[in-house]
This record gives C-alpha cells, sequence and structure tokens, in this order.
C-alpha cells in the first residue's frame, strides 16, 4: 500500500481560470458560481455525461456534484489538450497543476471518494475507506506509456490511469499547497498572480507533469 503521506493530488486548470479558483476555491461543476466566465479544458462530451453518472457510495449524487482530482500527471486528458484530439488545443504554457496533499482532503471536513479510473467510465468502482488505495492500479496511474497498445497489452489503461479523487461541492483554496508549471513564461505569469492576490504558494517548472 503507498504511503498516505507522500501521496498528492492534482487538478490541471486552464491558467486563465487561476486567479478565480485562488479566490474562491475549487467548485463542482454543479454547485459552480453562474457570474464568471470560465476556460473550459477536455472533452465537453465527458464533461456532459459526468451530470448523469451516479456516484453509488453517495445516494442521490451524480460526478458533477464533486471536485475532480487526478492521482497521476502527464494524463491522457492532457496529451489531448495538448496535441488537440479531439478537444480544444492549448498550449501546455497555458495549463497549470493544482497540487494537494491527499491526507488534506481525505478527512471528515469533506465528503469525499475516489475511484479506480476514470469516473465517467460505467466498469469504474468507487471506495471511501484509505485503505482501499492498494485496490488502484499504482503502475497505470505512475505509468507514461499509456496507449491502448501499451507494452503490458493493458487495453483497460487509459481508464485506470486516470483515477480520480471526488470532493462533494467546494474545496477552499487555502488547501491548495502548490503549483506546477510548464515554463518560466508560465511561471512568471503565475507570480504576477499571486503577487496581487497577496499570497504565498510554492510555484515549480514541472516539465515531467508536461509532454
Amino acid at each position: 500500500m503507498p504511503n498516505l503521506n507522500d501521496l498528492w493530488l492534482f487538478r490541471i486548470i486552464s491558467i486563465d481560470n487561476l486567479e478565480a479558483d485562488l479566490k474562491q476555491g475549487l467548485f463542482s461543476k454543479l454547485n459552480a458560481p453562474k457570474d464568471g466566465i470560465r476556460t473550459v479544458i477536455g472533452n465537453t462530451e465527458i464533461i456532459t455525461q459526468r451530470d448523469m453518472r451516479n456516484v453509488l457510495c453517495f445516494p442521490g449524487t451524480v460526478v458533477n456534484n464533486f471536485v475532480p482530482f487526478y492521482f497521476s500527471v502527464r494524463t491522457p486528458m492532457l496529451y489531448n489538450i495538448h496535441s488537440g484530439h479531439g478537444v480544444q488545443q492549448i498550449h501546455q504554457k497555458n495549463i497549470v497543476y493544482l497540487c494537494i496533499p491527499l491526507l488534506d482532503l481525505a478527512n471528515p471536513d469533506f465528503i469525499w471518494c475516489f475511484t479506480d479510473g476514470n469516473a465517467a467510465k460505467r466498469i469504474t468502482k468507487y471506495y471511501t475507506n484509505l485503505e482501499s488505495v492498494d485496490s488502484l492500479d499504482w503502475r497505470s496511474i505512475k505509468t507514461t506509456d499509456f496507449s491502448h497498445d501499451n507494452a503490458d497489452g493493458d487495453e483497460d489503461r487509459i481508464r485506470k490511469k486516470h483515477a480520480e479523487f471526488l470532493v462533494r461541492d467546494h474545496v477552499p483554496s487555502n488547501k491548495i499547497k502548490g503549483i506546477a508549471v510548464y515554463n518560466q513564461e508560465a511561471k512568471d505569469r503565475v507570480q504576477q498572480i499571486l503577487k496581487e492576490l497577496n499570497l504565498n504558494l510554492e510555484i515549480k517548472i514541472k516539465k515531467s507533469f508536461y509532454f
């Protein structure tokens, strides 16, 4: 079982949304304020599917009642955004990672669960006990070889790499402990946003998180 103290959660957002997220925190899609314009990243069809995908461990809820995070970086979702495969292409310098230690959210202060793969998929399982974190396929989560014809012959790898941690409704911005960026240009832009908000967060250039 992985050391829970060493596990981090990652949420990728457009840098255009960073100021609002640092001011207001992170909202689920169905709980988000209606007074702001956000840059949407990812596949809108899949995002809409999550409006209807039930979270069985919390009856009456759907995936979009929750704020989603990944256990992994350099995901197939980011690759699609980078390449423009099925989604609007966005340069990676305009995508940042919000980084939060797992145990800062996996506690009684929040309603949470996690999955063994993409929460939009019907075969995905949900868990509410941290002891079940060992049920996740950590090889798939950590690998960079996630194509369908990967070396292991694992045709379910993309789904499993997208294992998610879900938090009901809202995550306060003070839970964000770091920001990862693509290059110095992105770092400079983030530093300016933090300066204007009088915030002090660690910013790291993490090329290994990107393509």
